[in-house]
């Protein structure tokens, strides 16, 4: 009896430990599967976040370069602002002082301005030239004698040294080739003896070429920046600013009323520049000269000589023994450019001799003779 119970025994934990071993075996199994799947769930992740990264990498690329082109735009914009609005009340004060008025002793005749760090001022030559006596006015009320040490009739620049030494800055001068039309201007000065008033306006047209009527005489100028800031007399001389304070030409002329208003006309920075650092240095200004006499091409000229645009000058007349004669220049000759650059009209003519050229210099010129193009250079003259 002892046996069969302990058979018995051994047979049901025979029994026991078969179901314990195909558990464990089917549990093994399971583990087995759920580390697999679990590896396989893993590497899933992995490449979804490697996918989700490059994505995140991709989408912040874009993002800061769409915020650079946004940056660049709003410079942009900030930029056109800056140049199309003029806060003409900060502007007043930060250059008013390097301006000045000039006096025959005994009222004002026109304005100037300081135009470098040793003292000079620049002011028109009508505005002081056959003047008796010549007084800078400052500011401050201060007043200094002045003497000319240079005028140029063809510019209508003339530079004034002072008998004081002045404790004033010079106004900074911009590059006019880069002033455009349709850009915001100021004019500071004394028009009608009245010190200190500024007007504003706007850039017209560039290089312009035009025949200026003064008290005694009249005298073709270049070089000119037309604006329509209003000026008055006691205002030639006075600085033409953009919106930076910087000057971009000085201020010569107006049309005459009787004709029309709004057209004033002032001597590009340049210009300015050029002529007064010779006057400084040399005391002239030797203009450069061509001996020809040109005008404007019209639709007339252009149907009759089978021409393709109105662009060009038409040569009138050549001066003996000058420059264009040597060369060959012939009248009726269509000028078209002047060392690669295009003249459409006389006024870009002279505005390159003017800016660029000086006597002695060669060019070269691009001309329309009987429908044929030919080429010629010559070294220009003195005017």
């Amino acid at each position: 009896m002892f046996n069969k119970l302990i058979i018995g025994i051994l047979v049901f934990l025979l029994v026991l430990i078969g179901i314990l071993g195909a558990y464990a075996f089917n549990l093994v199994e399971e583990i087995d599967a759920l580390s697999q799947q679990l590896i396989v769930s893993q590497e899933q992740q992995a490449a979804q976040i490697s996918t989700l990264s490059d994505e995140l990498a991709t989408f912040r690329g874009e993002t800061i370069a769409r915020i650079d082109a946004l940056d660049d735009e709003l410079g942009s914009v900030t930029t056109g602002l800056e140049q199309s609005v003029i806060n003409a009340g900060k502007l007043y004060e930060e250059v008013s002082k390097g301006i000045v008025r000039i006096s025959d002793g005994e009222k004002v005749v026109g304005s100037g301005f300081v135009f470098d760090a040793d003292g000079y001022v620049v002011t028109p030559q009508h505005v002081v030239e056959g003047q008796a006596q010549i007084d800078v006015i400052l500011p401050d009320g201060s007043i200094s004698a002045a003497t000319i040490i240079g005028s140029c009739e063809h510019s209508d620049i003339a530079v004034l040294t002072l008998e004081h030494e002045l404790a004033v800055e010079a106004i900074a001068l911009a590059d006019s080739t880069t002033v455009r039309v349709g850009e915001p201007v100021v004019v500071i000065g004394s028009p009608l003896d009245l010190p200190g008033t500024i007007t504003s306006g706007i850039v017209s047209q560039t290089r312009r070429f035009v025949e200026v009527e003064y008290d005694s005489k009249t005298c073709w100028v270049a070089n000119l920046i037309q604006f329509d800031a209003a000026v008055n007399f006691g205002n030639s001389g006075s600085p033409l600013l953009n919106s930076k304070g910087e000057v971009i030409g000085m201020v010569i002329a107006r049309v005459d009323p009787k004709l029309g208003d709004g057209v004033y006309y002032a001597v590009s920075s340049n210009k300015v520049k050029r002529v007064a650092l010779s006057l400084i240095d040399r005391g002239f200004f030797d203009y450069p000269w061509l001996g020809i006499e040109i005008v404007n091409l019209t639709p007339e000229t252009v149907r009759t000589r089978n021409l393709e645009t109105v662009n060009g000058v038409l040569v009138k007349k050549i001066t003996a023994d000058s420059p264009a004669e040597a060369a060959g220049i012939k009248a009726n000759d269509v000028m078209v450019a002047i060392d690669g650059r295009t003249v459409r009209q006389v006024a870009d003519l002279t505005w390159y001799l003017g800016e660029y050229k000086s006597p002695d210099e060669a060019v070269a010129l691009a001309l329309i003779r009987d429908g044929a193009k030919l080429e010629l250079s010559l070294k220009l003259g003195k005017w």
